[in-house]
């Protein structure tokens, strides 16, 4: 029987990036676990469970999870990766219906950030093993 082994994508120079602008700090060994409504601001971690509001984050990346960041003002964003015209959307106003990606793919290798006040609609499930993680975003407030 074999062993299947999954390799964990190191963060990209954007995604660094963002940190920094951010103002975020990884989840520590005390706060990991603790879902993202309960964990102070300037954190980030990552989750299988994007856009939940009580989303549980973890220090480090595992297959496919998500990276969330919560800013000092409380501010929540999912943090993927989608092709050059779904990152339009999600800056733009109005409401659409996009797909991000965990980690970058050839086609979806645009850092996006969804803050969790546009958050519209989304299928509430754990997403280890499903290719990108669709959200509907309302109108910019």
């Amino acid at each position: 029987m074999s062993r299947v082994t999954y390799a964990n994508t190191p963060a990209t120079l954007d995604q660094e990036t963002l940190r920094a602008t951010h103002g975020v700090r990884a989840v520590s060994a005390a706060e990991e676990g603790a879902g993202v409504n309960m964990l102070p601001g300037g954190v980030y971690g990552f989750t299988y469970s994007p856009a939940l509001p009580n989303a549980p984050l973890f220090a480090g990346r595992r297959y496919r999870s998500y990276e969330t960041h919560k800013l000092a003002d409380g501010a929540i964003y999912v943090i993927g990766f989608a092709d050059a015209q779904t990152a339009a959307q999600v800056e733009s106003p109005g409401e659409h219906t996009i797909q991000i990606q965990p980690e970058p793919e050839a086609n979806a290798n645009t850092l996006v950030k969804i803050p969790y006040a546009r958050i519209q609609n989304h299928r509430q499930y754990a997403a280890p093993n499903q290719h990108g993680f669709t959200v509907t975003l309302e109108s910019s407030k």
